[in-house]
């Protein structure tokens, strides 16, 4: 698993424009992925960019809750034993 998200700035015909990256498992291998957040100057992008992240941050922590119930588990079933 490669974790990780973040924000990228592309110049486009001479004009800036926000994406959000995020790493996404596929089978074996993972990937890079990309969402046009919109244009780098205006509110409206900027804020699409935060909401974009803040969602894949709240999916991420999520994800690693239930990894930590998983090992707690497993550890209480050990200390049983």
């Amino acid at each position: 698993m490669q974790p990780g998200c973040g924000l990228k700035a592309r110049k486009i015909r001479g004009r800036w424009y926000v994406y959000v990256w995020k790493y996404e498992n596929g089978g074996a291998r993972s990937h890079k992925v990309e969402t046009y957040a919109g244009p780098a100057g205006s509110a409206k992008g900027r804020r699409r960019a935060l909401e974009l992240l803040l969602e894949r941050e709240i999916t991420a922590r999520a994800a690693l809750d239930r990894r930590i119930a998983k090992y707690r588990s497993a550890l209480s079933r050990l200390a049983a034993e």
